[in-house]
């Protein structure tokens, strides 16, 4: 057996455990968060570990001396991790959020702001542009709350109210057709030729246990009560 179809196996189990949560807490949803908790934090410590050696020890070790400033912040954080030294933690948030907040605002008025202005000003030559210009403008004046809804002001706050509907809408639309996808992306890793008998022999063995549990009152949470 490969080690192709050992993944296949492995997703299909963990995938199979995962939706069990659909029908209550159990055992096997337990695993698997725990399961995929475990990986997703391995990965982060690997990959933050060598973003540091890359960038800060390894730099650091060229010669390159001012990247012991961002060595000394990131062993600062450390500090966390007992609760008497909390206090030394505070020190490389502050820088962190700083830097970050001063990088955020930048690109956020060109590009939240500026390019926002400047993705509106369209020629009038296509239906697509017209409701993009007229969809824009009268969604900002829908949040003109000073305003009296009365004239002509009422059409333009009634459209922008339909626009915003219609953007949700459309968001939640794809927000769901992603999520399909994921799932029917895995049902059919799942039912592949090669594994199908594996994922219907674990169905099985997992439907009964999580039964048998729930008979004997051995598994109490597993009606979600």
């Amino acid at each position: 057996m490969d080690a192709e179809i050992l993944g296949l196996l492995a997703g299909s189990l963990v995938s199979i455990g995962a939706y069990s949560v659909l029908i209550g807490d159990n055992p096997f949803s337990k695993i698997t968060e725990n399961i995929y908790m475990g990986i997703l934090g391995g990965y982060i410590f690997v990959t933050n570990w060598d973003f540091i050696q890359k960038n800060a020890i390894g730099k650091l070790m060229n010669g390159d001396l001012v990247y012991i400033i961002a060595l000394v912040l990131a062993l600062m954080l450390l500090g966390r991790l007992k609760p008497k030294y909390l206090w030394v933690s505070r020190y490389p948030v502050v820088v962190t959020v700083g830097v970050g907040l001063g990088m955020a605002m930048r690109t956020t008025v060109t590009a939240d702001f500026l390019g926002q202005i400047q993705a509106t000003l369209l020629p009038w030559n296509s239906l697509n542009n017209i409701v993009m210009v007229i969809g824009t403008i009268t969604a900002a004046a829908y949040f003109i709350f000073t305003a009296q809804k009365s004239g002509v002001y009422k059409y333009v706050n009634t459209a922008g109210r339909v626009f915003l509907l219609c953007a949700f809408g459309v968001a939640y639309g794809q927000t769901v057709s992603f999520r399909m996808e994921l799932v029917i992306g895995r049902l059919v890793a799942m039912l592949d030729p090669r594994v199908a008998m594996y994922t219907y022999a674990f169905i099985l063995i997992i439907a009964v246990a999580l039964a048998y549990g729930y008979k004997t009152k051995k598994i109490e949470w597993y009606s979600g009560r």
